[in-house]
């Protein structure tokens, strides 16, 4: 990233989209001064400033955004298909150095702003401050330290594992003590060896617990949830985010009543489906049989569950989108196949599953920063905010793919210096 920023930088487009779903202002001017966003409106309308020389930017036929925000990252993860079992396996200063070089990639695609939904130990805390100190190069970071979990439970190897209601909520207060940012709780179980995912892990009397601590000290929860069951008991305990949101019943099927969507629409919860990464496996095992001819037998029935699964999760999600259910974006990545850097494809498959394009960019703006506590200082353009600002080719109202196309990225008022090619 560039040194201290010019005082005053112009950036104009053709277009300007705010965050706030608003449509987009055309023949746009963004106005920064010293890294705060000072003036926004058509480039005619401009105020000349005063004080200094001005650094302008005209980037023609594309259009300005706020910088995006993922809800759901893993950055510890190479994103290449090993599973977390044997991430976590690595030593945590291995674990840390990939971490930022994720975050890197991270920012260079356009996403200022990450949750990070989990790592192990004190890694998430270091890349945090590593990333504050200009250590490294990253993301804003709101993170849970590690998720709570209990005994065997799907990411146990993170680090925090807990039963009953003490000992979560005791897990709760040492998280907060090392300076977490809300609290992460698995719900159920996951593609942990040692956990199932069709059924849910804690009861909703722990669960209430974690809540009532988060809350009693201002922070918010999110808890993933595999399973129908798990859903439920977090609608029961008043968390503030779910994860996956996945209907699966302990016998396999699939289950999602009328009752229980209007249930999530009342309680104002916000779902992050994470449907990509579904499709992200897709694509890795099709390339791999185009490639080589066939899959071997348990890639080719796992390639097929995927395809199903996909199919019925977008299914759920273009029902509760119908319903009025808070939609956040947020990838997951880089877990599984879903390689770090690709989070505009998560934007554009909640526009398949349902949302408008403009509504879809939301998701991964205004309403992702919302859902994750940093609505005030992230998603949104307005003047008195730091810059955060990503700038792309074409209308992304048009043709979300624009969200890939990416001219220039800035953090705070300073461009960044990316990784091209």
């Amino acid at each position: 990233m560039s040194g201290t920023p010019t005082r005053f930088i112009l950036l104009t487009a053709a277009r300007l989209l705010d965050g706030s779903g608003r449509p987009p202002l055309e023949g746009a001017a963004l106005l920064i001064e010293d890294g705060r966003i000072t003036h926004i409106g058509r480039q005619a309308d401009l105020p000349p400033p005063e004080g200094g020389p001005i650094h302008r930017v005209d980037y023609g036929d594309a259009t300005i955004l706020p910088g995006l925000v993922d809800a759901h990252t893993h950055l510890l993860s190479p994103g290449d298909g090993t599973i977390g079992d044997d991430v976590a396996m690595e030593d945590d200063d291995i674990l840390l150095l990939r971490a930022a070089k994720n975050a890197r990639t991270v920012l260079h695609s356009g996403v200022t702003t990450v949750r990070e939904n989990g790592a192990k130990h004190r890694v998430a805390f270091s890349l945090r401050e590593g990333i504050r100190q200009v250590l490294a190069v990253g993301p804003r970071m709101v993170i849970c330290g590690r998720p709570i979990t209990m005994t065997g439970g799907h990411l146990y190897y993170f680090g925090s594992e807990a039963d009953g209601e003490v000992a979560v909520r005791a897990e709760v207060r040492k998280l907060l003590k090392e300076g977490a940012d809300y609290i992460k709780i698995v719900a159920s179980g996951g593609s942990t060896r040692t956990s199932n995912p069709k059924r849910a892990s804690y009861t909703v009397e722990e669960l209430r617990a974690i809540t009532d601590e988060a809350h009693r000290h201002g922070k918010l929860t999110a808890a993933h949830c595999a399973c129908r069951q798990s859903v439920v008991n977090c609608l029961d305990a008043d968390v503030d985010m779910i994860l996956h949101c996945v209907f699966t019943e302990s016998d396999g099927g699939y289950s999602l009543s009328p009752d229980l969507v209007e249930r999530l629409a009342a309680a104002g919860a916000w779902v992050n489906p994470t449907l990509y990464i579904l499709q992200s496996a897709i694509e890795f095992f099709e390339a791999k049989r185009e490639r080589e001819g066939s899959l071997p037998p348990p890639e080719e029935a796992l390639l097929a569950w995927t395809q199903k699964e996909l199919q019925v999760r977008m299914e759920a999600v273009g029902r509760m989108i119908r319903a009025g259910v808070k939609m956040a974006a947020g990838s997951d990545s880089p877990w599984a196949w879903y390689a770090p850097g690709g989070f505009a494809h998560e934007i554009e498959i909640m526009a398949q599953a349902g949302l408008s394009d403009g509504d879809a960019i939301v998701s991964g703006t205004a309403g992702a920063a919302d859902s994750i506590g940093v609505g005030d200082v992230a998603g949104r353009l307005a003047p008195g905010r730091e810059a955060d600002v990503l700038v792309v080719k074409g209308d992304p109202t048009r043709d979300l793919a624009a969200l890939r196309q990416i001219l220039d990225v800035y953090q705070a008022g300073r461009r960044v210096e990316r990784e091209v090619g």
